[in-house]
């Protein structure tokens, strides 16, 4: 494995809209400094990042890509933590404005590199493709919604089935087994490896099998009982000193978390369902099952396996939906391909590597 990258997203198509964690992206009290690249679609700045991330790897920097959830082919920002260098996108609808000015942020204009009499010249169609992909993002945030409330009335089913003493002796007795506990309070950073995506929901594995050297897969056959243990296994780890790599569910990134990472101890609690499979790489397989009461299971079964297969449905027609904002997003790009000087790009992607590394 190479362990001198992890890819992340850093934001989420969710049930409840857009949801960014691009405040994670620096840290401005400690130093750090962020690139903020401004313009429009298809200027650049997906390949400045891939640019800058490929130095990092040839120098030996760890470098955090952070893909983008409505373009995984496409980066959203890098994160070199040994340089506390920070660049990324900060046009919408992941708006970064400095907050410290010429200090802790410096914004990359790429619209200094494009002819804008070419961009008003197709200026109507511009606008209808701009309008459109919008509304398609609106459409396709409705589909993620109604899948989230589907999934959510399970979770709120087993809640009462769940128990709680079982899972307590299960998160005491793993999170000590690998990670020693202490009086302070563990640091947590946030962040997502699934995303639902014009190309269906995308699980970053690579990089949980980077990070870890053991994984611990917690089967949950309906997506609604995992949640109650990450969330065991968070607030324990955080509470006796431990520091984690909290992996937020991208349906619901305000609720539990998907996964749980001990980043010191290399250790990883994924959940596997049918979004993904994480038991073929596992160590230890855990049916979550085996903290529910059965028989309030069995009574609700086949409600449960309603709601499942309802939000499978519901998320396939929300990536429908995405796909085709994608394609109306390419239809853009080209607009904005044609009236760009990349020579120039170039030239800033270079001043951009030698101010980072040099």
């Amino acid at each position: 494995m190479d362990n001198t990258f992890a890819a992340y997203f850093l934001a989420s198509n969710s049930g409840k809209g857009f949801y960014s964690l691009f405040n994670e992206l620096y840290s401005p009290h400690d130093g750090w400094n962020l690139y903020i690249l401004k313009g429009g679609p298809g200027t650049g700045k997906s390949s400045i990042m891939k640019k800058m991330a490929d130095v990092a790897d040839n120098k030996g920097y760890y470098c955090e890509k952070i893909y983008c959830s409505s373009d995984p082919d496409s980066l959203d920002g890098i994160i070199i933590p040994e340089l506390k260098v920070s660049v990324a996108d900060g046009t919408a609808p992941h708006i970064i404005e400095p907050t410290y000015p010429g200090v802790s942020e410096k914004i990359i204009n790429l619209g200094d590199c494009w002819d804008e009499s070419c961009l008003k010249k197709n200026g109507e169609h511009i606008i209808t493709l701009t309008d459109c992909n919008k509304a398609l993002h609106k459409r396709s945030s409705r589909y993620i919604s109604a899948a989230y409330a589907t999934l959510n009335e399970n979770i709120k089913i087993l809640a009462s089935a769940f128990i709680e003493d079982k899972a307590d002796n299960f998160v005491t007795r793993y999170i000590t087994r690998y990670a020693y506990c202490n009086n302070s309070y563990g640091k947590e950073t946030k962040r997502f490896i699934d995303a639902t995506t014009p190309k269906g929901i995308i699980t970053l594995a690579d990089t949980a099998l980077n990070l870890c050297d053991i994984v611990i897969s917690i089967t949950d056959e309906y997506s609604a009982v995992s949640g109650f243990i990450m969330n065991k296994m968070r607030n324990f780890s955080l509470s006796n000193g431990i520091d984690i790599i909290t992996l937020l569910n991208p349906i619901n990134p305000a609720g539990a978390p998907r996964h749980i990472i001990l980043k010191k101890e290399r250790v990883g609690f994924f959940t596997s369902d049918s979004f993904y499979n994480f038991k073929p790489f596992a160590s230890r397989n855990i049916n979550a099952k085996r903290f529910i009461d059965d028989s309030i299971f069995k009574a609700h079964k086949a409600k449960i396996s309603f709601n499942k297969k309802l939000s499978e449905n519901l998320n396939s027609e929300a990536i429908s939906i995405l796909f085709k904002a994608k394609s109306v997003h390419d239809d853009l790009e080209k607009y904005y391909v044609n009236a760009t000087d990349f020579d120039k790009v170039n030239e800033l992607t270079e001043h951009l590597i030698y101010e980072t590394f040099n």
